[in-house]
């Protein structure tokens, strides 16, 4: 017996859901005699380009078409109805190099046997050869005229230009739910299979806007139950139901670890897929920021979810910010392709949802160290001015206004109507460095000087002099520049330099010694890069230094290799500062340059 997707392949255009403006220009090209040579259908998988293709292919030949559509009654239409050689349905995917192309350039010169026109229908057409594309050019661009091509892909950004301008292209959309729900119904009706409404709505969200992922879902569950209920469904499917997702997501977001890992735990217990689980909540993420995005009135038209959850979105969008949000779908996102390849995808989403979770935290820590930090050193203008020495500023308005010494008396306009000259650097005097509150340390400090802008403004952020910060007195304190921020490029540090230390050999020592010269980690796709300043790029490429980083990454686990990247000087000068408070706890402290 065929399956529900292949029992219930669109025979006519009238059986074709969700695809209303493809549907009217090609049953109006066929009503008017305005039949193209080479035709492009686009689209996601399951969404009707196969069927349309294979109903246009019999609805151009039809004798006695109906509103477009093949008769099914006139004696093409039968001949049709099995295999023809005049319909000729290629698969690119096995079938896509230059031979193949090659082949059918010669047989298009010869004429239909039974039919009007002689349709090559070719699948999944971007997997076709450079050289087969090039061999098809002049024949898709100008074919006999019995000749029609109709070449049906999900991935038109592959197809050369010369193939997409040659083509009339009908780009297919993904079929909304609600109409995917009635279909599913209507089928299951036809086959006499009992259902509730909840069943096939939650069918249809998990078909994604396919016609066919839907009717392989619906195939699945209709010898399940007496009756598929949407709790049937869950059970078969592995997908968490939207309650329990949605509690997932706000015990995340509330930076509840234990609740979310109690979550998760509901799901492994009741057999739920991990993966279905993720998939579910980043979707869950993502109407939580549609939401946000557009307000509450509009998110009942773009948020795919019934109206209980659909009032919890709301909520939970009213709740978060913008940043937690798309934390969640970065995490997330990242997670949900590990967890196909993984031994154990429990274990890899609930890493991921602790990663997701502390990161938060402690990315709010630093936040509010850094915004204390910003506030200490923060000088209003009115305590600029009060410690503005009075004869220096007089002096100064003397000058610009090119007044002689005898000249100063009653014929000069008074000094407040003259413009208040900005303070040079030596009159200012910085208020008293105060650690960050909640980490006091131990090792006494010292007023950091002034280092001035380039252009001639004092910069008022003090210098620290790193001469005394040595590899063999820190682990991860010795690193001060933050320009990575992310707290995980501080402890790889803080790995990579514990693990060094245990290695006494001389390209250790090396390396250890170059890490300590204000130099970060950032994790990216592909590598572990160390951003490293001008003065010591040459050094940190050296081979034995980078053979000798690799070795520690083996060492922890990591199968990402070091690469070096270059960094600006002055993104190290600008983070001194919060690194001499972030770093107070480990008794790492500057030295004041004199």
């Amino acid at each position: 017996m065929a399956t529900l997707y292949r029992k219930y392949r669109s025979q006519r255009f009238e059986d074709v859901i969700g695809q209303d403006p493809i549907i009217t220009t090609l049953t109006n090209q066929i009503k008017l005699d305005r039949i193209g040579h080479a035709y492009l259908f686009t689209g996601s998988r399951g969404v009707g380009k196969t069927s349309c293709a294979r109903i246009f292919a019999r609805a151009v030949n039809c004798l006695h078409p109906v509103n477009g559509s093949p008769c099914g009654e006139c004696e093409v239409c039968k001949k049709l109805a099995a295999d023809s050689v005049d319909i000729i349905e290629m698969d690119a995917a096995s079938n896509n190099g230059v031979d193949d192309a090659r082949d059918i350039r010669e047989k298009v010169k010869y004429l239909p046997v039974a039919c009007r026109y002689k349709v090559y229908i070719i699948d999944e057409v971007h997997m076709l050869t450079g050289g087969a594309f090039n061999a098809l050019l002049k024949t898709i661009e100008e074919p006999p005229e019995h000749v029609i091509f109709i070449l049906a892909t999900t991935e038109p950004q592959k197809l050369p230009q010369t193939i997409l301008s040659r083509c009339i292209r009908f780009d297919f959309k993904l079929v909304p739910t609600d109409i995917l729900a009635k279909h599913v119904a209507k089928i299951y009706d036809s086959e006499g299979i009992k259902y509730t409404l909840d069943a096939v709505a939650e069918i249809a969200r998990l078909g994604e806007g396919s016609v066919r992922d839907a009717l392989s879902v619906a195939d699945t569950l209709a010898s399940a139950a007496e009756t598929v209920t949407a709790d049937v469904v869950l059970t078969l499917t592995g997908a968490g139901d939207s309650g329990a997702i949605a509690e997932l997501f706000e015990r995340t977001v509330a930076r509840d670890l234990k609740g979310a890992l109690a979550c998760v735990d509901k799901f492994a217990k009741s057999g739920k897929s991990m993966n279905a689980v993720s998939r579910q909540l980043v979707d869950y993420t993502r109407n939580v920021l549609v939401a946000k995005s557009v307000g509450k009135d509009s998110a009942a038209t773009l948020v795919n979810a019934d109206k209980a959850t659909l009032e919890r979105i709301i909520a939970a969008a009213d709740a978060c910010d913008m940043r937690d949000i798309s934390n969640m779908l970065v995490e997330l996102g990242a997670a949900e392709g590990g967890l196909k390849y993984s031994v154990n995808p429990r274990v890899f989403l609930e890493t991921a949802l602790v990663k997701l979770i502390y990161g938060a935290t402690v990315t709010d820590d630093l936040l509010k160290r850094i915004s204390a930090l910003e506030s200490n050193s923060a000088v209003t203008a009115e305590q600029k001015k009060n410690k503005v020495n009075p004869q220096a500023r007089q002096s100064a308005s003397s000058e610009r206004i090119g007044a002689s010494d005898d000249a100063r008396s009653e014929t000069r306009a008074p000094l407040d109507e003259y413009p208040e000259p900005a303070p040079s650097p030596d009159e200012w005097v910085e208020p008293p460095f105060e650690p960050y509150p909640e980490q006091q340390c131990s090792a006494p400090r010292s007023a950091p000087a002034f280092a001035d802008d380039p252009r001639g403004v004092s910069t008022r952020a003090p210098v620290y002099d790193t001469s005394g910060i040595s590899p063999d007195r820190a682990d991860e304190g010795e690193f001060w520049h933050l320009q990575a921020v992310a707290q995980a490029g501080l402890e790889l540090l803080g790995k990579i330099a514990r693990t060094l230390r245990k290695n006494p050999s001389p390209a250790s020592v090396r390396a250890r010694q170059l890490l300590s010269r204000g130099i970060s980690v950032k994790e990216r796709d592909e590598f572990i890069g160390f951003v490293t300043p001008d003065e010591s790029y040459l050094s940190m490429g050296e081979p034995a230094v980078l053979q000798t980083l690799n070795e520690v990454l083996d060492t922890l686990g990591i199968k990402k290799r070091a690469r070096i990247e270059r960094t600006d000087d002055d993104l190290y000068e600008e983070d001194l500062l919060r690194a001499a408070q972030l770093f107070g706890k480990d008794n790492v402290v500057p030295k004041a340059s004199a």
